[in-house]
């Protein structure tokens, strides 16, 4: 039988909630009664499944809470001497890794600014080109070079 291709709702949220689980969307994607991980990654980046893409990225974002969880776990693990200190330095930085970019906001060490107002007003309008961007210039200076 052959894979669907196809994102019906059941086949979405069975991705998404693995995904959400932590898994990754290769182990995924093995199950013979789900798409194949390129028809995925695909409806991921063509734009033809917006409502599998805004699940998607939602079940990413809760994976990287996921995966800094496993890091909490890690820990003990050495604390109860069950993992060898190098061994979970190595699993440790995946996963905050991991963390890190599926959850920016709640794991990233980096500030993340957004520079829209909440009323709009400082919000950029529109795309201004460099030829009126030049005659603007030239208006306020009094120059006609």
């Amino acid at each position: 039988m052959a894979r669907p291709t196809r994102a019906k709702p059941e086949v979405i949220d069975e991705i998404c909630f693995r995904i959400a689980a932590g898994e990754s969307l290769r182990s995924v994607c093995r199950d013979d009664h789900l798409p194949a991980i390129s028809t995925v990654t695909m409806w991921i980046v063509d734009g033809t499944q917006p409502e599998f893409t805004e699940k998607y990225r939602m079940a990413r974002e809760a994976a990287g809470y996921v995966h800094a969880d496993r890091i909490g776990d890690i820990g003990a693990g050495i604390e109860s001497e069950a993992i060898k200190p190098e061994v979970a330095r190595a699993a440790m930085d995946a996963y905050k890794w991991s963390a890190e970019r599926m959850a920016p906001k709640g794991h990233s060490p980096r500030t993340i600014q957004d520079n829209v107002s909440s009323d709009g007003s400082m919000s950029p309008q529109r795309e201004v080109s460099d030829e009126d961007l030049d005659k603007r210039i030239r208006e306020l200076t009094g120059r006609d070079d």
